[in-house]
């Protein structure tokens, strides 16, 4: 460590003894550095300290030692000043840990003028602003300063520190506020919030894992969801303990407070619209429709239905001693009834129109009621007279309320105001402004020092009775609130909407007092200074703010405006502001002091927009008075005014060089004005509504608009002309912004929503949403990281620019693709659409560059020249067009084709271009010219393909007449006729090195010829349907196809084998295409996708799923409680074994699924499917964790070696393949049977497969070679079933030959052939012990052989039909056999006697499995069914539906906990043994697979189906599963793609700063994992987090599984 000497130095501070100032506390650390609080915390975290002080004082001067090394090259009095700083900092802790600090709350009120003066004192001091975060990450090791820790985290908050990106992980903080807080991007992992204020507070991209925040505040209501139609009344039951809430659903509900659990439900006969509570709780009185009933709430019993009104009753209101009880109608009457009696005591008529609402006085001597008629009238209960009639509003009075002393009343008005009235006098007292439309429902606290008021503006206002003053507004509702009512304990305050919904609201918080700066009106303007570092904006409450960017403080109020200030604009040096206001004025502001400097008066009516030039000496206003002037900053004069709009100047904006000025208006129009001489140079039509915004490019050479009429467009500043249309918003666009690059345009729309476009392609490239009011002002900061938003819900946003996610499926477009095509350089890709335009698209990242229009009909083709610089598409309007893919502009049309044009394809030198059309000639043009250089004639019918060879000097052509024909391009002559393909030849391609040509054509098949010869060289077979486009890899060594069969399959040229099949097209494959590096192909399908493909792995990037048909395999999980099932409908399913219910369903195959398996632990399920591939499950997600492709027919069986290592499978294809499980590479291709291959077994020491097959043999084959071992030949007909003895040392074969042979592994030889059935051996099966086998017939009986002697030792006769299964029971005492018959019987082995018969199946029983314990029985039938059994009583324990056909295979897992089904509707399905319940299914195979098969450490799968070749796969290839939970890192990692698969066509933005007097929370990209988030109430907030766009990562998982 080097030598220390400790000196005396002259910068020690002696340590004063006060321990009661605070700031003379934390001002001790004046001289400390800033980075040794890290260090500190660094180590106290390394070392575990639990009492830090302690530690510190113990160890100080090695600590001191430690930290002078850890900070090198510092100067030597920094050193001696750095000896000093542990004890400094330690003497500070020992005091702060006994000061009132690290006691009390100090964001309670008392201690405000405290805090202030203590935030005065220390908020430009860093080295304590570090301190206090040192506080902060104290609490997560030394719980002594958790006190400190959350008052510090509480001052950083009031303080406005930056906290953004900090790391937080396992701080406990305690009774604080953290409101307003802005921790975006924070890292809080394993954080324990308990009673913390969270109102407002910023978790944008927080990350939240394994939080346990608990007693939470918030200022938000939270959603109770039980109504499906508006909810009219709320109102609170006089004990607080029932919410009741009516609705146009015809219901009353009768919630738990507590709980928030409805109780019971009452259904009224007609619209529910008013309720009551008797003050004694026993009565409920409620209206429907023209009736008011009576209800016992102890007996939930109607008492009585009161009939008087005419018309339908909007009101009712008990008495305060509750003997009466008046209801109010549109009748224009009020009723008053006697509670008892049931019967009528009066009615008061005097109002011109419908009542809508009434009120008892406190006292009951007087009801209020309000009424359309605009007035309020008073009524003395007694008499029934009027006593007052109250006027002042100028609409309907929708409600009114009595204070609870009676003295006032408070009404709500569709005018849009609140009226208190003094009810002694009848005067109005106060009048309540703010709500920006009408006033449905108001309502008294219980102390009536508060009023709540709900409104068609979707919020609720709390309000100040003595004051007048608005206390707060609660957001939240997405409908008109039509209800409000306090608690009668006034602690909390439930709303009812027109969103269906209601909320609850803890009174307490939402009352809170928040120093929150914001403005009160909406924010019409936003405008960056020109170094970043402040926003000014401008509002409907008539100020001008200025805001830190960074901090989000509010820097200064100007003030000055009468009138909304509607626009604010920097001038280029930063030291002005220009505002414009609707007062007809503008001013000009000092931004260092605040000053107003002018003010210019000239304009006849509201300014709307201010711009200064670029040079900033003058500066240009729009006006509602229709002008434009043009004013000298300098001076204040005006310089011009230009005239020529007709409606108001919404927008001006100066170009870059200022001598343009652009102008919209009203009128529709956009107008370019010479700044110099003040004359209109152009003047712009196209928009169909008012112009709101325009704004220059940052070269100048484009203009974009945005209107009323819904659009932005783009113009050439030069010409005038229209470049661009963007459509996407559905309300006016209000403000366009170019970024400072110039490459996005921002638009802020009245639909609420921000969108950013790529200027280039016009592609929208995100939609952020997050305003709740119309989006006036958008603008990019200086350095384009940030965007600022101001709209009419008063609050500015400021939102960080990212960049998006990549996407691998590019949706755009509206119909088929019918081509795509890569650029030479791999960086766009090109595709042509029967939607008629054609599409460019960065590669990189999936997003849509241009959109092409210029043809009118399908585009069937697009080539790009081999320099990239020109893109040719050929169409179905018998056109070609030539692009400039650098500007997107169409450079020319060719026309000459009297037909559809099939296809174009460059030279490749680039000079010409040749085309096929269904004219049957091919045309050569030159690229430069456009003219027609040569028309090639002799095909009898349509071109459909064409293709140069690399050298330029041959073009092939393919084409309806069947043949391929190649062209001397230089003559135009015919060289060669290639004759082979049967049917229509879809695609023709050169190989690289022009040798050979590639063809596909619709007989099925691709051949490969010669280019030399003319002669065939091979024939590719494989499709299921004809192919219709071909493509060589870069290299030449991988020939794609695409088919109409759906599928991609990639050919090794030289051996004309298959290497991989592409399945996930839902439809024909129209095209394929490699990226010039070889490492992509796309292909283009009728599904309307475009897919990447991974050429490498063969692994499709993008799946679609989907399915409905019959059940082919069923297979248990290890521990009996799930069965899987798959199905002929491409899915799989898991069920619950105990209930038989569908738990989970899991999407993926493309075809029939014939098979599924469990891995041994049960985690992981395998299916096999038609579609020839094999899939693996994660069991606990559904997640599909691989892809396994090889066979190129059906797989029919799967098995796994003993030691787990391989699996095997036989297939269609005739080949039997070997797979290494932990590696996932194919260990073998077992070829060399002729046909399809029935069943496969391992050898229990895994060394050997054993196959049968329908070419009547049986192969034994060396698993860790490949080789085939022996083939043993004996049986005459189809070998349907193998199985080894439990010893290995003996194999048993049953074949259609109806014998079964018996085989000696070791000598390879067959030592005997067992006769006996008088049909197909269907089954065979050893018992345990190896001394029995069993085998069952189509002749209806079931043999018992021995295995020594050869010799039938029982014949089980019973069944009236075919035997399908037979399977011995663990402890080898019962045979349990499935039949055509329906039926299932159970055997006694040592007897042969029958002793139990199951029926229940309405179809074939295809197969039965024991559980591993051998209590359950399962089966699955051809009636779609799967039944449990229990084995013991024989009486059907579940019924497992789901699938929608035949269930072919059930088993069960190794624990017996999960049970598998296979079927016939391509589907797989997992079952819960012990619930019955489906857990997954999985979906979309190509092909039928009969069975699939784990090993027993799951590493391996086989897979065997349909085909002919068995193979093994890697399990753990594909998705991974998550390799600790505990570890924040590995779930990140795990969860990552899941996160960006939900989010890739999301907003890509985050609120980074939300100014705003409303408290937010905000909690958009917050990723959330095992946390737990709970408030005072017990209300967990995951759902409203879940509702701001946070992640929670197990739902995640869940959706992907399904």
């Amino acid at each position: 460590m080097g030598n220390c000497r400790f000196i005396q130095n002259p910068c020690q501070l002696q340590i004063q003894e006060t321990d009661d100032d605070l700031y003379e506390v934390l001002a001790t650390l004046k001289n400390c550095d800033q980075q040794i609080f890290a260090f500190l915390f660094a180590m106290l975290k390394k070392e575990q300290i639990q009492d830090s002080s302690k530690f510190l004082l113990i160890n100080k001067q090695k600590i001191e030692a430690q930290y002078l090394q850890h900070t090198e090259n510092i100067q030597q009095i920094e050193k001696e000043c750095g000896r000093n700083q542990i004890r400094k900092i330690t003497n500070v802790l020992q005091k702060i840990k006994n000061h009132d600090f690290n006691k009390e709350n100090y964001s309670e009120e008392e201690y405000k003028t405290l805090k202030d003066d203590l935030i005065t004192n220390i908020s430009n001091n860093m080295i304590i602003i570090e301190f206090l975060k040192f506080l902060v990450h104290l609490t997560a090791l030394d719980e002594r300063y958790i006190k400190c820790g959350s008052n510090s985290l509480h001052l950083l908050v009031k303080m406005k520190v930056d906290l953004k990106e900090s790391s937080f992980k396992n701080i406990r903080i305690r009774n604080t506020s953290l409101i307003g807080a802005k921790l975006v991007s924070c890292n809080l992992s394993g954080s324990e919030f308990d009673n913390v204020i969270i109102s407002g507070v910023n978790l944008n991209q927080a990350q939240l894992f394994n939080c346990k925040w608990r007693g939470l505040s918030i200022n938000e209501g939270i959603k109770l969801n039980c109504h499906s139609y508006k909810v009219m009344q709320v109102c609170f039951s006089p004990d607080s303990q029932l919410l009741a809430s009516c609705s146009e659903n015809i219901s009353i509900h009768f919630l738990n407070v507590k709980t928030r659990k409805i109780k019971y439900i009452i259904r009224g006969e007609r619209e529910l619209s008013s309720l009551s509570f008797s003050p004694n709780n026993t009565i409920l009185a409620f209206s429907s429709g023209i009736f008011v009933y009576l209800w016992n709430m102890n007996t939930g019993k109607q008492i009585s239905k009161l009939i008087g009104h005419s018309s339908y009753v909007s009101s009712v209101n008990f008495s305060p001693d509750g003997t009466k009880l008046a209801s109010g109608s549109q009748d224009q009457s009020i009723h008053l009834w006697d509670v008892k009696t049931r019967e009528q005591q009066a009615k008061l008529d005097g109002h011109q129109r419908e009542v809508n609402s009434i009120c008892y006085s406190p006292d009951g001597t007087t009801l209020a009621s309000g009424s359309k008629d605009w007035s309020i009238r008073l009524w003395d209960v007694k008499t029934g007279q009027s006593k007052a009639k109250l006027d002042g509003h100028s609409s309907a009075v929708d409600s009114i309320c009595y204070s609870p002393d009676g003295t006032t009343l408070a009404s709500g008005s569709l005018d849009w105001s609140i009226r208190l009235w003094d009810v002694k006098t009848g005067l109005q007292k106060a009048k309540l402004d703010g709500h920006e439309k009408g006033i449905i429902s108001v309502n008294f606290s219980p102390e009536g020092t508060t009023l709540a008021s709900g409104s068609f503006d979707k919020s609720i206002r709390l309000w100040d009775v003595r004051t007048g003053q608005q206390k707060a507004q609660l957001d939240g509702h997405l409908g008109s609130v039509w209800s409000v009512n306090f608690s009668p304990d006034g602690t909390k305050l439930a709303s009812g909407s027109y969103d269906k919904s209601i909320r609850l609201w803890d009174v307490k918080t939402v009352q809170q007092k928040a120093e929150v700066d914001g403005h009160s009106g909406a924010v019409w303007s936003v405008d960056f200074s020109p170094d970043g570092t402040i926003l000014a904006s401008g509002s409907y409450d008539k100020s001008i703010r200025l805001w830190d960017v960074k901090t989000g403080q509010q820097k200064t109020k100007l003030d000055g405006h009468s009138e909304t200030v509607y626009s604010v604009n920097f001038s280029p040096d930063g030291t002005t502001i220009a505002s414009g206001s609707y007062d007809q004025s503008i001013r000009l502001w000092d931004v260092k002091t605040g000053s107003q400097k002018a003010k210019l008066d000239g304009h006849e009516n509201g300014i709307i927009s201010v711009n200064f030039s670029p040079e900033g000496t003058t500066l240009a206003s729009g006006s509602f008075d229709k002008s434009i002037r043009l004013w000298d900053v300098r001076t204040g004069q005006q310089k011009a005014q230009l005239d020529g709009h007709l409606g108001a100047v919404w927008s001006v904006n100066f170009s870059p060089d200022g001598t343009l000025l652009a102008s919209g208006s009203y009128d529709k129009s956009i107008r370019l004005w010479d700044v110099k001489t003040g004359y209109q140079k152009v003047k712009i039509d196209g928009h169909s509504e008012a112009v709101q915004s325009v704004n220059f490019s940052p070269d100048g050479a484009t203009l974009a608009s945005g209107s009323s009429d819904n659009s932005i467009k783009l113009w050439n500043v030069k010409t005038g002309y229209e470049k661009a249309r963007f459509i996407g918003h559905s309300d006016y666009v209000m403000s366009v912004k170019f970024s400072s690059d110039g490459t996005t345009l921002a638009s802020g729309s009245y639909d609420q929503s921000i969108r950013l476009w790529d200027v280039k392609t016009g592609v929208q490239k995100t939609q952020l949403e997050s305003h709740s009011g119309y989006v006036y002002s958008v603008n990019f900061s200086p350095d384009g990281t940030t965007l600022a938003s101001g709209s009419h819900d008063q609050s500015i946003r400021l939102w960080g620019v990212r960049k998006g996610q990549k996407k691998a499926l590019f949706d755009g477009h509206q119909s088929g693709v019918f081509s795509v095509n890569f650029s030479p350089d791999g960086g766009t890709l090109a595709s042509g659409s029967t939607d008629i335009s054609i599409r460019l698209w960065n590669v990189k990242t999936g997003q849509q560059k241009a959109k092409l229009s210029g043809h009118s009909s399908y585009v069937s083709s697009v080539n790009f020249s081999p320099d990239g610089t020109i893109l040719a598409s050929g169409s179905y309007d018998q056109s070609i067009c030539l692009w400039d893919v650098k500007t997107e502009q169409q450079k020319a049309k060719l026309y000459g084709h009297s037909s559809v044009v099939t296809s174009v394809n460059f030279s490749f030198d680039g000079t010409t271009l040749a085309s096929g059309s269904y004219d049957q000639s091919i045309r050569f043009w030159d690229v430069k010219t456009g003219k027609q250089k040569a028309k090639l004639e002799g095909h009898e019918n349509g071109i459909l393909s064409v293709n140069f060879s690399p050298d330029g000097a041959t073009l092939a052509s393919g084409s309806y007449d069947q043949s391929i024909r190649l062209w001397d391009v230089k003559t135009g002559q015919q060289k060669t006729k290639l004759d082979g393909h049967s049917e229509t030849v879809y695609s023709v391609n050169f190989s690289p090195d022009g040798t050979t040509i590639a063809s596909g054509s619709y007989d099925q098949s691709i051949r490969l010829w010669d280019v030399k010869t003319g002669s065939q060289k091979a024939k590719l077979d494989g499709h299921e349907n004809g192919i219709i486009s071909v493509n060589f890899s870069p290299e030449g060594t991988t020939l794609a196809s695409g088919s109409f069969d759906k599928s991609i399959r990639l050919w090794d040229v030289r051996t004309g084998q298959q290497k991989a099949q592409l399945d996930g097209h839902l439809g024909a494959v129209w095209s394929v295409n490699f990226s010039p590096d070889g490492t992509l192909l796309a292909s283009g399908s009728y599904d309307k996708s475009i897919r990447l493909w991974d050429v490498k792995t063969g692994y499709q990037k993008v799946k679609i799923d989907g399915h409905s048909e019959a059940v082919q395999s069923v297979n248990f999980s290890p521990d009996g409680a799930t069965l899987a099932s798959g199905s002929s409908d491409n899915s799989i399913k898991l069920w619950n074994v105990k209930t038989g219910y569908e738990k989970a369903r899991f999407i993926g195959h493309s075809d029939y699924v014939m098979s599924v398996k469990f891995s041994s632990d049960g985690t992981t399920l395998a299916s096999g499917s038609y579609d020839q591939s094999i899939r693996l499950w994660d069991v606990k997600t559904g997640v599909q964790k691989t892809q396994l492709e090889s066979h190129s027919g059906y797989v029919y069986s799967v098995n796994f070696s003993p030691d787990g290592t391989t699996l095997a499978s036989g297939s269609h294809d005739q080949s039997i393949r070997l797979w290494g499980v932990r590696k996932g590479q194919k260990k073998a291709l077992f070829d060399g049977h002729q046909s399809g291959v029935f069943s496969v077994n391992f050898s229990p020491d895994g060394g050997t497969l054993a196959s049968g097959s329908t070419d009547i043999s049986i192969r034994l084959w060396n698993v860790k070679t490949g080789q085939q071992k022996a083939k043993l030949s004996g049986h005459s007909s189809y070998v349907s079933s193998v199985n080894f003895s439990p010893d290995g040392t003996i194999l048993a074969s049953g074949s259609y030959d109806q014998s079964i042979c018996l085989w000696d592994v070791k000598t390879e030889q067959q030592k005997a052939k067992l006769y006996g059935h008088s049909s197909v051996v269907t089954s065979v099966n050893f018992s345990f012990d190896g001394t029995t086998l069993a085998s069952g017939s189509y002749d209806q009986s079931i043999r018992f052989w021995d295995v020594k002697t050869g010799k039938q030792k029982a014949k089980l006769e019973g069944h009236e039909n075919g035997i399908l299964s037979v399977n011995f029971s663990p402890d080898g005492a019962t045979l349990a056999s499935g039949s055509y018959d329906q039926s299932i019987r159970l055997w006694d082995v040592k007897t042969g006697q029958q002793k139990t018969k199951l029926d229940g199946h309405l179809g074939a029983v295809w197969s039965v499995n024991f559980s591993p314990d051998g209590t359950i029985l399962a089966s699955g039938s051809y009636d779609k069914s799967i039944r449990l059994w229990d084995v013991k009583t024989g009486q059907q324990k579940a019924q497992l539906d789901g699938h929608q056909s035949y269930v072919f295979t059930v088993n069960f897992s190794p624990d017996g906990t999960t049970l598998a089904s296979g079927s016939f509707d391509k589907s797989i399905r997992l079952w819960d043994v012990r619930t019955g319940q489906q857990k997954t299914q999985f979906d979309n195979y190509s092909g039928y697979v009969y069975q699939v098969n784990f090993s027993p450490d799951g590493i391996t799968l086989a897979s065997g189906g349909y085909g002919e070749s068995i193979s093994l796969w890697d399990v753990l290839i594909g998705s991974s599963i998550l390799s600790s939970e505990n570890r924040q890192k590995d779930i990140l990692t795990y969860f990552q793609p899941l996160i960006n698969s939900t989010i890739e066509n999301a907003s890509s933005f985050n609120t980074l700063l939300l100014i705003s007097k409303q408290l937010v929370l905000q909690t958009q990209g917050a990723l959330i994992f095992k946390a737990e988030f709970v408030t005072q109430q017990r209300v967990d907030l995951k759902s409203l987090f879940i509702s701001k766009g946070s992640y929670i990562l197990e739902n995640l998982f869940r959706l992907q599984r399904q």
